[in-house]
């Protein structure tokens, strides 16, 4: 059985072109490229590394577990944010579909019971601590059974 010419170049370059797309795939999904001297290749803009909040930990928040946080309502008067606890997260990143490198990574949650109800046109919040100065937090409404007011907020640091 003869090919024709035409359908062997047709096929020839629609196998290159999968080849090509398939090989540059992660580029494509991620938008970023690999880059030496990072922990996986990607690279973190500068203006993120100088947020105040990209240098937090678990650990900056674990002593003051129980003490006053403030942030802003819409009238401005200043609602107290009680820390109610820091709640590690676990990330397995190894699984049986991956085979890339993987690497710790400090993901943790603030769980905060407010004195009253934060505003709902915003969820970036701009909060102040005696020890930790002011920063901007993004809180959510967390759903629970109890009738109080509680807002977390989700550090992940990947």
């Amino acid at each position: 059985m003869a090919i024709s010419r035409r359908i062997f170049i047709k096929s020839g370059t629609l196998t290159a072109i999968a080849a090509g797309v398939a090989t540059g795939a992660n580029r494509f999904a991620l938008g970023q490229r690999h880059t030496q001297g990072t922990s996986l290749g990607y690279q973190i803009p500068i203006t993120s590394q100088q947020e105040e909040t990209s240098l937090f930990t678990r650990a900056t928040f674990d002593p003051y577990v129980g003490s006053i946080f403030q942030t802003p309502n819409l009238r401005g008067r200043m609602v107290s944010l009680t820390l109610l606890s820091v709640t590690p997260y676990q990330v397995s990143a190894q699984t049986k579909l991956s085979t890339a490198i993987t690497r710790e990574t400090d993901s943790f949650s603030l769980k905060f019971a407010a004195a009253s109800a934060l505003p709902e046109l915003t969820s970036i919040h701009k909060i102040s601590h005696p020890a930790l100065g002011t920063f901007d937090l993004f809180l959510e409404p967390h759903s629970g059974d109890s009738k109080e007011r509680i807002y977390e907020a989700v550090f992940n640091h990947i």
